[in-house]
């Protein structure tokens, strides 16, 4: 996430249809019509909040959609003082997030990132997330090894307004906490060995999203 090299252009994604399981097969959670359909990300002020639906609800809820197996494109861009992307360097992502426990709104998670034109593994990171019930933005903190040997938090955010999450798709920037970088990303859900997996079947549908000032 460090390592940029290659000029900033339009992020053209691919993205694989993924099958998916749907969260109201889930024998130890409650099931409400809202979060059938319900897309995190969307109408934040207006979510679900009344007796059956409180905020608690809300979050966990989002927590287990967030958790499991993610795959996708992720393009890393280099901000400037000014917020403005000027180096990028592009990945394609294995994510996995764990729920601490079933109504945890917390976990653990392993990030693999791959060279999209040779799929060589590149860098795997651990890492551990939470979801701010406060504001809704997800953060995740890796643990960096500093040249001295010694060890950092880096600390990165997908903002609630920035984030699309359902059953099937996650999509969104990460910011650093840090300033510096920001990470376009755009994930399908799927089941799986990340590490044995075949990633030269990943090709589908292209999508685009562009950055161009960025200062969050």
């Amino acid at each position: 996430m460090k390592a940029f090299k290659i000029m900033m252009a339009v992020a053209a994604i691919a993205v694989v249809p993924m099958l998916f399981t749907s969260c109201d097969d889930d024998p130890d959670y409650w099931y409400d019509d809202w979060y059938d359909d319900w897309t995190w990300g969307n109408d934040y002020n207006h979510r679900p909040d009344d007796d059956d639906v409180n905020n608690q609800d809300f979050f966990v809820a989002m927590a287990q959609t967030l958790n499991g197996q993610w795959r996708g494109s992720m393009r890393a861009y280099e901000l400037n003082e000014q917020g403005v992307a000027v180096d990028s360097i592009d990945h394609s992502t294995d994510i996995e997030f764990v729920q601490y426990n079933n109504t945890a709104i917390s976990g653990t998670g392993t990030q693999y990132d791959y060279n999209p034109q040779t799929n060589e593994k590149e860098l795997q990171r651990d890492f551990t997330w939470y979801i701010d019930p406060k504001t809704g933005d997800i953060y995740l903190t890796y643990k960096t090894v500093l040249e001295n040997g010694s060890t950092t938090d880096y600390v990165m955010r997908v903002a609630y307004d920035d984030l699309n999450l359902n059953d099937r798709t996650f999509t969104g920037y990460l910011w650093s906490s840090a300033g510096g970088e920001v990470d376009d990303f755009w994930f399908n859900r799927y089941t799986g060995n990340a590490k044995a997996a075949t990633r030269g079947s990943d090709k589908g549908k292209t999508h685009w999203k562009v950055v161009m000032t960025a200062k969050k």
